[in-house]
């Protein structure tokens, strides 16, 4: 089972994508986490996503993508239990649950937040989460736009990004506005670094013709009151620049970057954490001096292998650098999913990310 309470891993440290070396180290399952952030009844029990928020008062605001809000009985949850498209869980600094947010009431809970096309569009539109970030008393999230172009689980298609504010007195939506059309095929927003009185927000680009993902990265500036950033400058090799088409990938990383990520900033290190995109389980993290990288000093950190049962997946690694704990332990976490749509009703755990430990030193360039 995946609730062992430590898991010897090789660190992989490499200096091309042909040559890495094998360093072990130990990464622990923090299934104490993963209990206190799930409820069993009153609020999400189930979801990917994972996306925390670090908020001025020091507690977090973990976003969710798909998820269910119900009663678990016997690890199941009905099949009339509706999916909500997102919400919003309330983790304290010490790790206590402080609720979940969606729309609706608990008896009848509702997506929280919904693209303005759902009420125009002949196609089914909803929000996926990025990332986001407060502002005084404004929470601004990335939030990219799906629809449903074809039958199937897999026939949802990417529309744009808009940036979502909402009053964090009561979580209603202030406004939406797209700040991305989608033409670029760049999916924008979906890791936000604050440093040093500037955002960094960060996409990545997919696709047939960019293999492996790419990384790229924007500076932008804010207003409490404005509906859109102030202004936005975009990493083009060199330096920053207005125009959105002179956008280039970051210099590495060496691996497929997954479609939701972190980067953090630990000391005077960025660090960046990412989940390939090719099934294979491996979670990575690399390092730069700069926010633009170049990313190196990649590292295997852990091997997920729910996977190995072939109705399962794995995808999407977060990092939570806020809830570093006093032996030094980066909390991040991986999502779970299935192929067999019916599994995360009859057994939740296929539905709900596992949190890992990881010591910093496993991270950090070696000095």
């Amino acid at each position: 089972m995946f609730f062992a309470a430590v898991i010897a891993v090789s660190a992989m440290a490499f200096s091309s994508c042909s040559s890495r070396e094998s360093q072990p180290r130990e990464v622990r399952i923090d299934q104490e986490f993963a209990d206190m952030y799930m409820k069993e009844s009153g609020g999400v029990t189930g979801a990917d996503g994972t996306i925390s928020i670090l908020l001025d008062d020091g507690s977090s605001l973990f976003m969710t993508g798909d998820c269910f809000a119900g009663t678990v009985e016997d690890g199941k949850i009905s099949y009339d239990t509706p999916m909500l498209r997102n919400s919003l869980i309330h983790i304290s600094k010490d790790g206590k649950n402080l609720g979940s947010i969606f729309g609706g009431t608990p008896e009848n809970p509702e997506t929280l937040c919904i693209p303005a096309e759902a009420d125009t569009s002949r196609f089914v539109y909803w929000y996926w989460p990025g990332h986001g970030f407060q502002l005084g008393n404004t929470l601004f999230l990335y939030m990219t736009k799906f629809y449903q172009a074809e039958d199937g689980q897999w026939g949802f298609r990417f529309d744009g990004t808009d940036l979502v504010r909402l009053d964090m007195e009561n979580y209603d939506v202030i406004s939406q506005h797209e700040v991305y059309d989608g033409s670029a095929e760049i999916h924008w927003g979906h890791s936000v670094l604050k440093d040093g009185g500037k955002y960094y927000i960060y996409g990545t680009r997919s696709g047939i013709y960019y293999d492996p993902a790419q990384l790229f990265v924007s500076e932008a500036a804010f207003s409490e009151d404005s509906e859109a950033p102030l202004s936005v400058r975009y990493y083009d090799g060199q330096g920053w620049n207005p125009d959105p088409a002179s956008a280039v990938p970051c210099n590495g990383p060496a691996v497929s970057v997954s479609e939701q990520f972190s980067v953090f900033k630990y000391k005077d290190t960025y660090v960046l954490l990412t989940q390939s995109r090719d099934q294979t389980g491996e979670i990575w993290s690399f390092t730069s001096d700069s926010p633009a990288g170049p990313w190196n000093n990649g590292k295997l950190l852990y091997v997920t292998h729910e996977q190995e049962d072939p109705e399962l997946f794995t995808y999407n690694a977060m990092a939570h650098p806020q809830f570093i704990n006093d032996r030094n332990e980066l909390l991040i976490n991986y999502n779970i999913n299935s192929y067999n749509l019916k599994r995360p009703y009859d057994e939740v755990w296929t539905y709900r990310p596992v949190f890992l430990r990881v010591p910093m030193e496993m991270i950090l360039p070696e000095k």
